[in-house]
């Protein structure tokens, strides 16, 4: 995403003439911190908003969100900014990408009673089917009905979990993997979708090549800090 794809997007929405946003200083650039961030940052001391270069669509209404939110009702939750996004955009959004599987229950808010949404996670080597049967069958023992469970191997070994808002399933998900994690190879990412209509069958590939990249480019320069202390 570049500057003038910010500018055609808050034309096309009929966000550039909103008061909220005259002040706001959009800025590309790297996120400074890789801590289960979103895929961009909000500060409302500045009303700046970080975008890293291939931030999305979605990103960016999202994080205008926050400043929406803030600007006319002091609110600067997730929800809100969520909702602003879904808005101005209709169908699935990337919410959030990396491996901090401790983060997943937060986003559970987002998800309204009935509404579907999917969670992807890629892997560095192929799982074995018992490491398949032992992630799908935690996700058998609740009253509800279980989520849809796929396994591919495109380019990177993925594990993809549809499932509907009814009891939190961001909650038992982040638990399930964040045992894989220890258990089996470790996850390079994980992509979180939302959709209040269909659920899309086919998610791009390109996606968790993103997600191992911030999360080796967090790992790089974590790797340059220990270096120059040297």
């Amino acid at each position: 995403m570049n500057y003038n794809e910010i500018d055609k997007i808050m034309v096309s929405k009929s966000l550039a003439s909103d008061p909220a946003f005259n002040d706001v200083t959009i800025s590309i650039e790297p996120i400074p911190s890789f801590n289960g961030c979103p895929l961009g940052l909000y500060y409302p001391g500045t009303a700046t908003i970080i975008l890293p270069p291939n931030a999305t669509e979605a990103a960016l209404l999202h994080e205008l969100g926050h400043r929406h939110g803030h600007c006319y009702h002091d609110n600067l939750s997730e929800k809100y900014a969520e909702d602003f996004r879904k808005s101005h955009q209709g169908g699935k959004a990337l919410l959030y990408a990396g491996n901090h599987f401790e983060n997943l229950p937060k986003f559970g808010a987002l998800f309204e009673e009935g509404e579907k949404g999917v969670v992807e996670i890629a892997f560095n080597r192929p799982l074995t089917m018992d490491e398949l049967y032992g992630i799908k069958s935690q996700f058998y023992s609740y009253s509800e009905p279980p989520p849809r469970f796929f396994y591919g191997e495109s380019d990177v070994p993925f594990v993809r979990i549809e499932f509907t808002q009814g009891i939190n399933w961001l909650v038992i998900i982040g638990s399930v993997m964040a045992g894989v994690v220890v258990l089996t190879a470790g996850s390079l990412g994980y992509a979180l979708y939302k959709t209040a209509k269909e659920l899309p069958w086919v998610v791009p590939v390109s996606l968790f090549a993103f997600g191992a990249y911030i999360v080796l480019r967090a790992a790089t320069r974590e790797a340059k800090k220990l270096s120059a202390g040297r």
